[in-house]
């Protein structure tokens, strides 16, 4: 084989290995990012030490329904630390749930209840923003989340 070639092979090997490796990474490491919740859900860290909140989004603002079943417009109270599992859903068409300072982004879509886990441990007051135009008064959806040591 001429030396042409086989660097020609070695290069498209090595390409494809690297590749490969890359791949494997990612999958490994968003299918834990995925499944952080059942994995948290099952171990002591999360079996029952957690609340559950139900988030509707509806034009042009937020509903935060507690465990209690009292409810907040537009305002999320939670206490620092702990773990939450949000429940969010859509009453009308698609919005974002996006809090940009933590990192998240999930959609809303009418008729379907996605989970979320949230752990915030430093307390303060986060944006809750809607990231996907809803209509006109899409400017207006405009949420907020105390933090609360």
């Amino acid at each position: 084989m001429e030396r042409g070639k086989l660097l020609e092979y070695m290069t498209i090997f090595g390409a494809a290995a690297i590749l490969g490796v890359l791949a494997y990474i990612a999958a490994v490491g968003l299918y834990e990012i995925d499944n952080y919740g059942a994995v948290a859900e099952k171990t002591a860290f999360g079996a029952g030490q957690y609340e559950t909140i139900k988030v509707t989004a509806y034009r042009y603002g937020w509903i935060f329904e507690y465990p209690n079943g009292s409810k907040s417009l537009n305002t999320l109270y939670i206490k620092a630390g702990k773990l939450y599992r949000l429940e969010l859903t859509s009453s009308d068409v698609v919005h974002a749930f996006y809090i940009r300072e933590l990192g998240y982004k999930y959609d809303t879509v009418p008729g379907f209840v996605y989970t979320v886990w949230l752990k915030v441990d430093k307390p303060g007051v986060y944006n809750v923003l809607c990231a996907e135009f809803c209509g006109a008064g899409h400017y207006r959806m405009l949420g907020r989340i105390v933090v609360e040591p």
